[in-house]
């Protein structure tokens, strides 16, 4: 009985059980904390995305410089933070700007805050 329970209770943890996350969770925040406040942009990378293509070839061409961070290892993290979990996942001065095209505020998005501005506008402040 005791090797099952020990079977059940580790895939329980896998399947987001809150108390086998509790530990993890001051790690994972503390690691995605560190890497946002590592550069004025952090931008949470999937090579497999378009939008993360788009969006990085928006900021390309604007001559922004950014950090390319792969978001395999960050998205749970992402997922508390911010709601998500899907790339890109980008930051300004460690603050939750969206992705390519929205986020979560009516203003978010790379491309949309670069035509308006608020992105350089971020950068500057």
């Amino acid at each position: 009985l005791k090797p099952r329970l020990l079977k059940l209770s580790r895939t329980w943890s896998r399947r987001g059980n809150p108390m086998g996350l509790v530990a993890a969770r001051p790690a994972m925040a503390g690691k995605l904390h560190e890497m946002i406040g590592s550069a004025d942009v952090v931008f949470f990378d999937m090579s497999s995305c378009p939008y993360c293509r788009m969006a990085e070839k928006a900021l390309i061409d604007k001559g922004i410089a950014f950090k390319k961070v792969p978001i395999a290892d960050y998205k749970p993290a992402l997922a508390e933070v911010t709601g998500k979990s899907s790339a890109p996942s980008v930051w300004i001065k460690g603050t939750y700007v969206g992705g390519c095209n929205d986020g979560t505020e009516p203003w978010h998005g790379v491309k949309p805050m670069l035509a308006s501005g608020k992105f350089e506008e971020m950068l500057k402040a």
